[in-house]
């Protein structure tokens, strides 16, 4: 079988033969680089073959089907083989989806079916961690898996993330022209929300936070700070406002900080604390459990927490043990992005029959720098 993949999904393959390979995986520190931790791993199974369990045992792999029973037995030395041939093809390759030999060799070696999980998991692969204090024990636990090897990958998609915004102090009108002269790329019918804002912010008119457009995602963001919704919305706006898309940069907007230090009616030392902490709290929720467009209850699905792909083909974890780091590093690597205006109808001014206000939608997507 020769599996078609993106980039992205043949390093979910290059994670699963690295971790056979290797039987251990470095954990990473707050800047993603390997430390000097390691989990140590005794199985592997991938949600893509429920059916199957890669047993690692002394200098080979085994695998089982879901009664148990033997299926294959294949040298550790050989999975390395396959995982090095399988980066230098993934590494060299051209197109959005391609096929690489190393990968379908692993398929039959291996006995694989699926080429990746669905989409609705958070989880990629489930390790068989064995446990630091009690020996002889383990923990089964589910990682999302990353890779540096392809585009920027993105860590919250637009969709259900919309924010509704009222523009005030300015007619409809007014605010309508005020879009029409702003400047645009070459071929659009809009500026975009980068030069809408500080365009409309120069004619003296206040974007004001109206609500969040999906009840769902409301709710979700609700249960991370029943404030939040209101949080992340002017940090989004005023991250457009000042033309950074960086989070951490965000997070750290002066006027943004002031804004809603009058708004929560807390001091500003406070907001800052407040407003950091909640946003690295939206990116691990995004990362290991949350999808906005499902009712969330707090769960976390992959429990063990995110692989990384490095650049040179090096795997390393971030483990509910350095939650920390995980955090710092989600915050420190991560944007604003910049979503399709006319695929998700946002990103301009409307005006809605018989209102005096103009409003504005803006989507939430966030992608790693």
């Amino acid at each position: 079988m020769s599996v078609t993949a993106n980039k992205g999904e043949h390093s979910e393959t290059l994670v699963f033969l690295r971790i056979l390979h290797e039987g251990t995986v470095r954990v990473a520190d707050k800047l993603g680089e390997p430390g000097q931790s390691r989990l140590k791993v005794a199985a592997v199974q991938r949600p893509s073959d429920p059916g199957m369990k890669f047993n690692i045992k002394d200098e080979m792999i085994h695998v089982e089907d879901v009664a148990g029973k033997e299926m294959a037995v294949v040298p550790r030395q050989a999975v390395k083989v396959l995982a090095d041939n399988l980066y230098d093809q993934i590494v060299c390759s051209k197109g959005a989806s391609f096929i690489c030999s190393a990968s379908d060799d692993a398929f039959e070696l291996l006995r694989l079916v699926g080429a990746k999980a669905a989409s609705t998991s958070k989880s990629d692969l489930h390790l068989d961690v064995c446990s630091p204090v009690f020996e002889g024990e383990l923990y089964s636990l589910g990682f999302s898996v990353k890779s540096e090897l392809g585009g920027l990958p993105t860590l919250l998609n637009a969709g259900a993330t919309q924010f509704q915004y009222r523009v005030e102090d300015c007619p409809a009108e007014d605010a309508l022209a005020v879009q029409e002269a702003a400047p645009r790329s070459s071929g659009k019918d809009y500026p975009g929300p980068m030069r809408l804002l500080p365009a409309l912010n120069h004619s003296h008119a206040r974007v004001v936070f109206e609500s969040v457009v999906n009840p769902i995602f409301e709710q979700n963001l609700k249960m991370i700070d029943t404030t939040f919704p209101r949080i992340l919305a002017s940090t989004l706006q005023h991250a457009y406002m000042r033309g950074d898309l960086s989070l951490e940069e965000a997070v750290q907007c002066p006027a943004l900080l002031d804004d809603l230090s009058e708004v929560l009616s807390l001091p500003r030392p406070m907001v800052i604390r407040l407003v950091r902490h909640k946003m690295k709290e939206l990116l691990r929720q995004s990362a290991l459990g949350m999808n906005p467009g499902r009712q969330w209850e707090g769960q976390t699905e992959a429990h063990g927490g995110w692989l990384v792909v490095k650049e040179d083909g090096s795997v390393v974890c971030f483990h509910v043990i350095n939650d920390d780091d995980f955090r710092d590093y989600l915050l420190a690597n991560t944007k604003f992005d910049t979503p399709s205006m006319s695929r998700h109808e946002a990103g301009y001014l409307y005006r809605q029959e018989g209102d005096a206000k103009a409003r504005l939608r803006l989507s939430l997507q966030v992608r790693f720098k």
